[in-house]
């Protein structure tokens, strides 16, 4: 248990008050007015306070519990203590401290609407109305519709199956669809060679997507869920000339499910997977593993995140790339500005394959950054930036004698218009420069993408 200096003060005090009363009665009103014992409950309030304030609700709690029983009227120690209470979940603390806090102050409306809420969490819908419509009695401005709307919000949040999701539409530009080379006309290692289709061809076209995740928990106070998800995307580009190549339409999906464990400084999310990216319905890639993330909130301001993940991947029309993908990455993720409403995340990857041809196997690291502002008029403005490399076992050819490797570049930012809390209109331009030891696999990209997305 963390050790607290100012909480230690207060119990020396009281010890010395005990000793020094002997058999001689003290009155209470000496204890509640003697100025030592008055500075080190300001100092203790205070770093209750700074606690909660840094995130550490836990610890907070803990402290304005101990500063409850030496002080059980101070209205700061008891709404301290119920916000702290709330924040790390411990909902039953919660309550009482608001309880006490409306017996004596009645008509303090919003202290209801924050009653209501803990009271949500412990699953005690009836209560909640019940606070809600005092709220009400109080506040004219909360109406039955304004009350019955948040109350089926806390519902949402609080219930023990939870669902959350997003469907998208939009167009779009990629002026090389089929991440192809400047020319047909290739050297590959000493030999000359015209390939059939190769070249870079760009595309309109429009595209579709949707993602709901999932979450059951079957106790209301335990900290692990089940979890799963599903999600897709379509794609369909307007260049004829992508027939050839059997890239004109393209088609993904996947499935998953695990666990999670999540309180108030730490989430863990293990899930099993399966994954399948097709073309046309003629050439696939399907992948079955397991993936993993982990997340500290260090402070209000930081987080660290840890993920990794392998699969088993599986060629339709190139078994040589069967095999073994694999990834781990660590990434920080900073938040600052007025009400944090900017953020910064930093982060390094490791990647790697063994497929059955050895050629295709390769090691490969990336490092990534991206900034999030958070704007007025609803607008979140988001740049981002890549750099990776792959270092492969092999050539990529048969006529080439050096190994292959690829330094890719990828850079764009997004820029997001929440029109209201369910409906948003999303725009992204993405740049993609893949200098490669190979002529084959050396390209550039640009891509512009512009639509609207639901969220539920």
């Amino acid at each position: 248990m963390t050790r607290h200096p100012a909480c230690a003060t207060i119990l020396v005090g009281v010890f010395f008050l005990s000793l020094m009363s002997g058999p001689f009665p003290v009155p209470a009103l000496a204890d509640e007015t003697d100025p030592a014992r008055r500075t080190a409950m300001e100092s203790a309030k205070t770093e209750a306070a700074a606690l909660l304030k840094r995130g550490r609700a836990s610890d907070a709690c803990e402290l304005y519990l101990r500063l409850l029983r030496e002080a059980p009227e101070d209205d700061d120690v008891n709404l301290g203590l119920a916000r702290a209470a709330s924040q790390a979940g411990r909902w039953n603390q919660a309550v009482m401290a608001y309880e006490r806090l409306l017996e004596k102050y009645p008509r303090e409306a919003p202290l209801y609407a924050e009653l209501a809420r803990a009271y949500m969490a412990l699953n005690d819908k009836a209560s909640a109305e019940h606070a809600l419509a005092s709220l009400r009695r109080l506040d004219p401005s909360a109406t039955r519709d304004v009350t019955d709307t948040l109350l089926e919000k806390l519902e949402d949040r609080y219930g023990l199956f939870q669902a959350h999701g997003r469907a998208r539409f939009g167009m779009l530009y990629d002026s090389n669809a089929n991440q192809g080379p400047e020319s047909n006309s290739l050297d590959l290692g000493g030999w000359r060679v015209n390939m059939h289709n190769a070249k870079a061809a760009e595309s309109l076209g429009v595209y579709l997507g949707a993602d709901i995740d999932l979450g059951l928990k079957c106790e209301r106070d335990s900290p692990w869920w089940l979890v799963g998800d599903v999600q897709t995307s379509i794609r369909y580009n307007t260049n004829n000339d992508l027939d050839n190549a059997h890239s004109r339409e393209s088609q993904w999906g996947r499935t998953a499910t695990g666990l999670r464990r999540l309180d108030s400084d730490t989430l863990l999310d293990i899930r099993l997977k399966a994954e399948i990216f097709d073309y046309e319905l003629y050439q696939h890639v399907s992948a079955l593993g397991g993936e993993a993330v982990w997340l500290w909130a260090a402070t209000p301001a930081l987080q660290l995140i840890s993920r990794g993940g392998i699969d088993r991947r599986i060629y339709s029309r190139d078994p040589d790339r069967n095999g073994a993908y694999y990834n781990a990455g660590q990434y920080l993720r900073f938040f600052f500005g007025e009400s944090n409403h900017y953020s910064l995340m930093l982060g390094a990857r490791y990647t790697g394959a063994s497929a059955n041809d050895k050629d295709y196997g390769y090691d490969g690291w990336e490092g990534s950054a991206r900034l999030t502002f958070n704007l007025p008029h609803s607008l979140e403005f988001a740049p981002f930036a890549a750099f990776s490399q792959e270092f492969y076992n092999g050539p990529a050819t048969a006529l080439e004698m050096e190994r292959r490797r690829d330094d890719k570049r990828r850079m764009g930012a997004s820029l997001t218009w929440r029109l209201t809390e369910s409906w948003s209109v999303e725009t992204v331009y993405q740049c993609v420069k893949n200098d490669s030891r190979s002529a084959l696999y050396d390209y550039a990209q640009h891509m512009v993408s512009a639509g609207v997305a639901w969220s539920f």
